[in-house]
């Protein structure tokens, strides 16, 4: 006996029209909207139901077996870190002790505008610089 069948007509293939893909896309979008709200609701009905730390983690094992796990975080922010900087060394802290840190990071727009305006200049950046592309965004709308 064979396993090879015959007469078996061939599918024409699906063609989908970029109409198609975007009423598929938009339809996803929605689901996914719903349900992040829903896993938003839920997230806060857990949380209501066992509270996490102020900071930190704490995981439970739940009796059908799943593990939870909740973290509790502060956000920390400062809208004068030069006048805080300043008070703390103002009281002859070491400078180990002052919360205030400078950050040096690559200037996204000023190293574009080389790349695009500046080919001598970029010539000389490049070799430090990295590119790599980003995920396309893909944005639908009426």
């Amino acid at each position: 006996m064979s396993a090879v069948l015959s007469n078996v007509s061939k599918f024409p293939p699906i063609v989908e029209t970029l109409d198609d893909l975007v009423h598929q896309y938009v339809n996803a979008k929605q689901a996914e909207e719903g349900a992040r709200k829903i896993r938003v609701q839920l997230e806060g009905r857990i949380i209501a139901m066992h509270p996490a730390k102020e900071e930190g983690s704490e995981t439970v094992t739940l009796d059908n077996g799943f593990k939870l796990t909740l973290t509790g975080k502060l956000i920390y922010s400062c809208d004068d870190p030069r006048g805080l900087a300043a008070a703390c060394v103002g009281a002859g802290w070491a400078e180990s002790m002052v919360p205030v840190k400078t950050e040096l990071k690559l200037d996204e727009t000023g190293a574009k505008w080389l790349r695009h305006n500046e080919p001598e200049a970029w010539r000389l950046v490049a070799q430090y610089v990295e590119i790599k592309p980003a995920k396309t965004a893909v944005k639908v709308g009426l």
